[in-house]
C-alpha cells in the first residue's frame, strides 16, 4: 500500500512551468513536486514552455513575452476549459510562461499557487545580489532603476530594462495581489523579504522544498572529513572555503563535490595543501553516499539564497552542516545541535566553526549527526512534504469557493 496517499479526496493540478536552457534546481523541484503528488494519488496536469524555444522566436518577441504572454495564456485556458480542476500551480513562470497565465486561473475559478524560488518578482538579477554583494537597492520599489543602471540582469542593459519592466508593469496592476490566492516560500528569510518587497504577508505560505527519495542514515562508520556539495561560483562561498583551508592550515580533509566557473582556480589555490581534493560533478545519488560517509557538509553561501536543499540532503543522511548566518541554508540549521553558523565574508570564522566541530569528542559529533537526521524525518519527510502542500492547496480552493458563492 502506498503509504503516501491520502484519506481526504484526490485534487486536480495543472503544474505549470517554465524550463531553464540548463537544467537547474527550479526545473528539478517542478518534476520532484509533480511526482510526489501523483504518488499521493492526486491526478496531475503539466503545461510547460522551455526556452529552447527561443532561439526561433527573437529577442523582442521573447521580451514581449516575459512581460505578457498571450499565448500562454490562451493555451492555459484551454486546459482549464477542459480540466475541471481545483488548483492551478506556477512553478516557474520566466520567462515564456509569464504572470499572465494567472489570469487564466482565476477567470477559470480555480486557486491559483505561485512558489517563489527565486527574488525576480523584486529584483532584475533574481538574487537580491550584485557584485558578490547582498543588494536590496530595489526592494519594495515600484520600478527598480538601480537593476537598469547596473545592468543587473546578466551585465546586459536591454535584459535588465525588459526585467524592470515586468516588474513595474505587475506592480502597477497589481496582478500578484489581485490574482494569486497563495504563495508558496522555502525559507522563513524568503518570506520575510517578500514582505517587505510589498507582498501580502497573509498569502506567503512556509513549505520546504522536496528532498528526493533518498536511503536515510547514511555509513555506520564516518570517515573524519568534510565535504563541500554544489556549483563551483563565489556566491556559493567556495573561494572563502578553500582559503579557510590553505590560509588557516585546516588539517581536515575536504572532498569538494561539483563544478562551474570557479573550479580551475580554487584546484590551483588548492595545491598548497594535500588535504583537498576534488571529485567533480556526480549524480545526485553518489553525491549523498560521500555526504554519507563525511562528518560535516560545508556550504558558507554569501547571499541569501532561498532554500537549501542540499542542507536536508546532508540531514537525511544524518551528516551535520556548517553554514552561513543570515541566509536560507542558515536558516534549516540549529546552531549547536545540527551544526554551526559562521559570519558571511570571512575565512577564519569558516577555519573556527571546522576546528570547532572537529574538536568536539567523536560521541558529540555523532549525536550531532542523529539529531540531523532526526529533524529531517520529523519536518522534512516526503510525507510531510505533501501533506503541507496539499494543505495550501485545500485552503486555497476553499477561499476560492466562498469568494465565487459570495459573488454569485
Amino acid at each position: 500500500m502506498n503509504s503516501l496517499v491520502e484519506d481526504e479526496h484526490p485534487l486536480r493540478v495543472l503544474m505549470v512551468h517554465n524550463h531553464y536552457l540548463v537544467r537547474g534546481g527550479e526545473d528539478e523541484s517542478f518534476a520532484a513536486e509533480t511526482e510526489l503528488l501523483r504518488a499521493g494519488g492526486h491526478e496531475v496536469e503539466t503545461y510547460v514552455r522551455d526556452n529552447e524555444e527561443i532561439a526561433s522566436r527573437g529577442r523582442l518577441r521573447t521580451a514581449a513575452d516575459t512581460i505578457w504572454s498571450g499565448r500562454s495564456r490562451r493555451e492555459v485556458s484551454a486546459l482549464l476549459k477542459k480540466g475541471n480542476f481545483d488548483v492551478m500551480h506556477v512553478q516557474n513562470s520566466f520567462p515564456l510562461v509569464s504572470p499572465a497565465v494567472y489570469g487564466a486561473g482565476r477567470a477559470a475559478g480555480v486557486a491559483v499557487v505561485q512558489t517563489l524560488r527565486n527574488y525576480r518578482p523584486l529584483c532584475a538579477s533574481g538574487l537580491l545580489m550584485r557584485e558578490g554583494e547582498i543588494c536590496e537597492k530595489c526592494l519594495g520599489r515600484g520600478v527598480g532603476w538601480a537593476g537598469v543602471r547596473h545592468r543587473c540582469y546578466r551585465g546586459s542593459f536591454p535584459g535588465s530594462a525588459v526585467l524592470v519592466a515586468m516588474n513595474a508593469w505587475h506592480h502597477m496592476r497589481s496582478t500578484y495581489l489581485r490574482e494569486v490566492d497563495r504563495f508558496i516560500v522555502a525559507s522563513e528569510l524568503v518570506r520575510l523579504k517578500f514582505v517587505e518587497g510589498g507582498f501580502p504577508e497573509e498569502r506567503i505560505c512556509l513549505k520546504p522544498n522536496v528532498v528526493p527519495l533518498l536511503p536515510e542514515g547514511g555509513a555506520e562508520k564516518r570517515e573524519r572529513r568534510a565535504i563541500y556539495v554544489g556549483r563551483l561560483s563565489a556566491d556559493k562561498g567556495v573561494e572563502l572555503m578553500v582559503e579557510a583551508w590553505v590560509r588557516h592550515g585546516l588539517e581536515i580533509p575536504l572532498e569538494i563535490v561539483g563544478s562551474g566557473p570557479l573550479e580551475a582556480k580554487l584546484r590551483e589555490k588548492a595545491h598548497a595543501t594535500p588535504m583537498i581534493s576534488f571529485s567533480g560533478r556526480l549524480p545526485v545519488e553518489e553525491a549523498c553516499r560521500a555526504i554519507g560517509r563525511s562528518e560535516l557538509l560545508l556550504l558558507p553561501t554569501q547571499w541569501y539564497e532561498t532554500f537549501g536543499r542540499t542542507v536536508l540532503e546532508a540531514y537525511a543522511m544524518g551528516t551535520a552542516v556548517l553554514s552561513s548566518r543570515g541566509t536560507a541554508p542558515g536558516d534549516l540549521v540549529r546552531e549547536g545541535e545540527t551544526g554551526f553558523l559562521v559570519n558571511r565574508g570571512d575565512a577564519g570564522e569558516i577555519a573556527t566553526g571546522v576546528r570547532e566541530f572537529f574538536e568536539l569528542p567523536s560521541h558529540e559529533r555523532r549525536r550531532m549527526g542523529e539529531r540531523a537526521l532526526a529533524e529531517y524525518r520529523d519536518h522534512y519527510s516526503r510525507k510531510k512534504n505533501l501533506e503541507l502542500l496539499t494543505g495550501i492547496y485545500r485552503e486555497a480552493a476553499a477561499e476560492v469557493r466562498t469568494r465565487s458563492t459570495r459573488q454569485s
